[in-house]
């Protein structure tokens, strides 16, 4: 799994979490052979995030800021509990900026999301 923590772009030198950290308690599920399982976490939470970037990509585009918050914080639950701390950190980062008069980083912010989702997919 990668270890990279840095960033490029406006924030560059900002530091951001590993791409892919299995939480203990998926750990715990593997080494008690239940690996199907995590499998099974691991892809759904594939496919529901890739469905809501595109609903996240939406909202951006039309200025809706209530859901780019919304879509952003249950990304960043589900990222955070199969352990795509990368992933959640920047919708940590999208939810702050939404909530911002007007938010200005919002295209590059799902942009990295994007480009991070992909990592981890591939972690």
């Amino acid at each position: 799994m990668p270890l990279d923590t840095k960033s490029s772009g406006p924030n560059a030198g900002r530091d951001l979490p590993v791409v892919w950290a299995v939480p203990e308690a998926l750990q715990q599920l593997v080494e008690c052979g239940d690996t199907e399982l995590v499998d099974e976490l691991i892809a759904i939470f594939q496919s529901d995030t890739a469905e809501r970037l595109q609903a996240l990509g939406g909202a951006v585009a039309s200025g809706d800021y209530a859901e780019v918050r919304a879509q952003a914080h249950t990304v960043k639950g589900s990222a955070m509990q199969v352990g795509a701390n990368r992933v959640g950190e920047i919708c940590r980062q999208m939810e702050i900026e939404a909530k911002k008069s007007p938010p200005l980083e919002l295209d590059w912010l799902l942009n990295r999301l994007r480009k991070g989702f992909a990592e981890a997919c591939a972690a």
